[in-house]
This record gives C-alpha cells, structure tokens and sequence, in this order.
C-alpha cells in the first residue's frame, strides 16, 4: 500500500467498477430500480438511505450474493462481469467487510486470511500463506499475529482480518457495511486510519453508515438511494447535513433534527437513585424527574448500562436504593422492575427485546400476559385490538401486526418495543442506544416519539454513544467514568460536542 493517489489522479483514471442499471425484485418487491453507482481507485463513496432503500441489496450484487433482475457490472480493465457468489467476488479483488463478518473463529488469522484459497486442486502450502498473511498484517495491522485464533479477536481486529482477506486476493475494491456498529471511538479512528491508507493506496472504497459525523469525516463522494432508485449523486462538499438528511428520508426532517436545545426542566423526581452500588458501578446517585430525558454520556465499558441494568433489577444492588414516585422499591427480578412501573428498552433489540420470527401481535403481548391473559390463555381478541391501535398511534410500517418482526426495519422494530411499554402503563423508560443501527429518518421518529413520552410525563433515562443524540434530546447529561457518576450538566447553550469530551477526560483523568 505504499503507492500514493491523489483526488485528481482518481477524477481522470476509468471508474474501477461501474455498476449500471442494476435492477433486482424479491417476490414482486422492486427493491432496485435501475441503479448506477461508479467507484473510484483512491476515493472513498459513501452509500446512504434508509433502511430499506437498497444499500445491502446493491452490495450483495457487487459481492455476487444476489444475482441482479437486469443490468451490467463493469471492472477496470476486464470489462463487463458476472458475479456468481462471494468466491468470484474476491477472486477479482472486490471484499465486504460487513456487520456478520464470514470468518471461521476457530481458526487463526493466517488461515482465515487464505481460507478456500487453492491452486488447481491442491491447498496453498503453509509456509507461503504464512508469509503472505505475514508481509500483508506488517503494512495494514503490525500488532496481530498470524497464529492467534480469530476467537480471540475483537470485533475491529476480525475487520482487520476480513479487510487482509481481500488483500491477499489483489483487492480493489473493498465495501464496508455499518463497520463501526460494535466499535469503541478509538477503535472507530483506527478503523478510519486504515481506510485512508487504503485510499491513498488507490484502492476504492465503499462506507455505507447511518453516522452522519463518519460521513463527513471519511467520505469524498456520496450517492443517496431511496426505495431503490439513486435520488443523488455527486463530491460529499456540495451537501449540507441537513440537506443529506432531506434526502434520505424523502422530507423535511429540521423539526425533529434541529439543534435547538431542549427547554430546562426541573420537575418532580419519578426515579431516584440514591447511593447505589453493584458489581460495575459505585455510589450512584441521581434523579430523573416527570418530563425529563437525562443522557448518561461515557465510554464503552464506564458503567453507562450497568446503570440501566441496576434500575431494571439485573444486576443486584450491593448497598443504595431505588425509588419510583418516592416509593422504595426492592429490584431482586426484571419481573419487580415492572411491576414498579419501569421499562427497559435495551441496546441489543434482536437479542434481547424481540423475538424476529414471530409477529408484531406477539412481540407486543411479551411482557403483557397478565393483560392478554385469563388462567394461561390468551385473549386474542383484545390483544389484537391493542396492538392495532399502537400500531396506528406509532406510525409503525407495515401497519399489519400479522408481520414477522424480522421484516421491519430497525426504526420499526424499536417502536414495536416501545409500544409494548406504553401499555403496561411504564412511568420510568430506560434507552440503551434508542437509535443503534436506525437510519436517519426513524431516528427523527424515535426522537419524536421520546419527546412525546418525556411530554406526558414519563421519566427517562437515556445511555448513547452518539454525542449530538445526547445534545439533541436531554434535558441534563451525566458523565459516566469507573463505574461512578463523575458530574451531571445543564444541556443549555454552553454544552458542546468539545465540552463533553473534555469532562469526560477530566473525569477520566481526576
């Protein structure tokens, strides 16, 4: 990767691979209509939509896992293509590096760097792969060794892994699909300090991401799809944020997305912890009043959710107490949690809030059974009535509660969690990362319909990565560091992106 290239170089050179008129249905559902899309040797394209617009789809063509309805693929200097699976793909130096990485954990780097690699019909000797793996890793990632199991990875050293994959194959072109869900920040500028060397090592890079701070600190192009057709194309300079976002979700989104800060608040306590301690968090003390959202700001591992975790009953308490509308309330189960009126809303929804094969009605009714139940049998009638109507007040698509949740979007999936706390009654809600992996159009959903809980008097208590999430929505932020609340802050006009950053060094660093 040593050979340097410029924008310029890139602007007169042929695109590397020139997508045209790709077009793709699945059961009478035109989920491409007709897409170009044209990458560049030195250039980073980001790729952008809702979900649901077309992005995984296009690049499952690009990566030979979805054969297109119609339209040609193009590679410099071959010509026109055709892509019969993933082997195809790398074979001509195109790589996805995605959420569900295609690694093998039982295998060590090395050997998952080569895997499937043969010549004719004999395996590459393991001397060769070894050294390969080796002169590759010294360029793109020193500190891995060859012979560590890729089971001891974390995820940005797995991505390392799937990235030198595509290079020992002669890579040119390499997609990387939301790479920095399941990242640290420092793990994120790694990530986007092998990108760059990447570009400036001429290869051609696809990002697709919902962070809109990540496209503008990595990207120099942009295409936008919308219901599978390209909506606009062009250098990332000539959008501005608001623009990007206008045309991502097809509307206006500057009500929900405006910067203006939330009004101060100071109400009547609902949730109250006073002192409380468990095995990940010390001396915890704050209140959460009627109205209020209060952001917990920190990084991965300060003890952010171990606090939501304490307040929902599952992590014990070692000494403190919690308190619902004054009330003392002992947290042994999840189970007197809700009782208490408490709602968690948790940051793995496919692990650990929904259930994706099964449908709307029935993601509902968890955690309602005393509701929709009479002597263990359920009352469908009325649980059916119920999830209609939270369909229809939560603006939740498609509205047919017969749909399994693992057709919903994201967005979608998250108001079908919210839905069935609104009615069990909840008067304290707990977000860990109400926005993870939601486009920018559910994500103004989702902020609108936080208000709106926040606006009928709910108490909430918010945990995001995303420092302008937390500036967007929070009455008060509280800096999160060793497991101890270091400060809590006013959100009002002086609180920027800087100032948390700086606190939460400060308090890092006491």
């Amino acid at each position: 990767m040593q050979t340097q290239v410029t924008a310029e170089d890139g602007a007169r050179r042929p695109p590397a691979l020139q997508m045209t008129g790709i077009a793709k249905r699945f059961a009478g559902v035109h989920a491409l209509k007709g897409v170009d899309l044209s990458l560049r040797g030195g250039e980073v394209h980001a790729l952008l939509g809702e979900n649901g617009a077309g992005k995984s789809t296009l690049m499952k063509v690009m990566f030979g896992i979805v054969q297109p309805d119609e339209g040609r693929i193009s590679l410099d200097p071959i010509g026109a293509v055709r892509i019969d699976g993933p082997r195809d793909a790398l074979a001509i130096g195109i790589g996805l590096v995605s959420q569900e990485l295609s690694l093998v954990p039982q295998l060590d780097v090395a050997q998952n760097i080569f895997l499937g690699r043969t010549r004719g019909l004999k395996l590459v000797p393991r001397r060769d792969f070894r050294r390969q793996a080796r002169e590759i890793l010294d360029d793109l990632a020193p500190h891995l060794q060859i012979d560590t199991p890729v089971s001891a990875l974390g995820m940005a050293d797995r991505q390392l892994v799937e990235i030198s994959r595509t290079l020992a194959r002669g890579g040119r072109i390499i997609a990387f699909d939301e790479p920095t869900s399941s990242l640290t920040p420092a793990e994120q500028e790694s990530l986007f300090a092998v990108i760059r060397r990447l570009k400036a090592a001429g290869k051609a890079i696809v990002y697709i991401s919902h962070r809109m701070n990540e496209i503008r600190a990595i990207a120099d192009r942009v295409t936008i799809l919308r219901d599978g057709e390209v909506v606009a194309s062009g250098p990332i300079g000539d959008y501005s944020e608001a623009r990007l976002n206008e045309l991502i979700a097809g509307r206006e989104l500057s009500r929900e997305m405006s910067t203006e800060k939330p009004a101060p608040l100071r109400a009547i306590p609902v949730l109250e912890l006073r002192n409380i301690s468990t095995a990940r968090i010390r001396n915890v003390s704050l209140a959460v009043g009627a109205g209020e959202i209060f952001g917990l700001s920190g990084l991965v591992g300060s003890g952010r959710s171990a606090i939501l975790r304490a307040c929902f009953g599952i992590d014990p308490l070692l000494s403190g107490e919690i308190t619902v509308g004054g009330a003392g309330v002992a947290l042994g189960k999840p189970a007197d949690a809700m009782r208490a009126g408490i709602a968690l809303i948790p940051e793995d929804r496919r692990g650990h809030a929904i259930v994706p094969m099964t449908d709307v009605e029935r993601n509902f009714g968890l955690g309602n059974h005393d509701r929709f139940a009479s002597f263990g049998v359920i009352k469908g009638a009325e649980r059916r009535r119920a999830a209609r109507r939270y369909v229809d007040e939560l603006h939740i698509r498609p509205p047919a509660i017969g749909t399994e949740m693992r057709n919903l979007s994201g967005g979608n999936q998250q108001k079908v969690v919210i839905a069935r706390w609104l009615a069990t009654g909840a008067r304290v809600f707990l977000f860990d990362e109400p926005t993870r992996g939601i486009d920018v159009g559910a994500k103004a959903e989702i902020y609108a319909l936080l208000r709106r809980l926040a606006a009928d008097g709910a108490a909430l208590l918010v945990v995001s990565s995303e420092l302008p999430e937390l500036l967007l929505i929070c009455h008060r932020i509280g800096i999160i560091s060793g497991g101890r609340l270091r400060t809590i802050v006013d959100n009002d006009a002086g609180l920027t992106e800087e100032r948390l950053i700086a606190l939460a060094a400060r308090e890092d660093n006491p």
